[in-house]
């Protein structure tokens, strides 16, 4: 569908009538699925097994997104050490950036509630801040820049998914009370 070219008349009238088509024949195709297992205790449990997977698919890209933020810092280790010149680094600086960010690689991946990746995150923007005073001439190459789109951008959105993962629970489970439509709202 991505590789097809539309008039430009109506064109995101028709790229919306072909998502509401391939959306309408997915959901097809699961009911179709449904209605072939005949036992309602098998039928109940697929049916459950697609909810839950549903359920946790963005946490679960969110741990994917956490562990990609620990093998950027692992890769920013490395170009600290090379190219430390172009930043006005020395090499003793840059070996010990190196470490930390080393460091900061595996306390990404031990990232394991919302309560140690808001912590993370806030390690991570003072780190930045303390090492945006080593400028490359270029902003393109600026550590500063490579940390906020490789590691924080990342975390921030793993917040974002996480808190409202959280609310969700809370709503339909209702052990939070204040937990409302407006709450849910705003996380969107």
């Amino acid at each position: 569908m991505i590789d097809v070219f539309y008039p430009i008349p109506k064109l995101l009238d028709t790229i919306l009538t072909e998502i509401y088509a391939e959306n309408r024949r997915k959901h097809e195709e699961r009911m179709a699925e449904l209605q072939i297992i005949s036992n309602s205790s098998l039928r109940d449990a697929y049916a459950q097994q697609l909810l839950l997977d549903r359920f946790l698919a963005p946490v679960e890209n969110a741990q994917h997104s956490i562990q990609n933020a620990a093998k950027h810092a692992q890769y920013m280790a490395e170009v600290v050490n090379y190219y430390h010149h172009d930043h006005g680094c020395s090499q003793e600086q840059a070996q010990e950036i190196s470490r930390q960010f080393r460091a900061l690689a595996v306390k990404i991946s031990q990232i394991d509630s919302l309560y140690d990746l808001k912590i993370i995150y806030q390690v991570v923007t003072v780190f930045t801040q303390q090492l945006s005073r080593f400028k490359h001439r270029e902003r393109n190459y600026s550590w500063e820049r490579e940390i906020r789109k490789g590691i924080l951008d990342p975390l921030n959105t793993c917040i974002a998914v996480e808190k409202n993962f959280q609310r969700r629970v809370a709503l339909m489970t209702g052990e939070h009370p204040s937990a409302t439509v407006m709450g849910l709202l705003e996380s969107e």
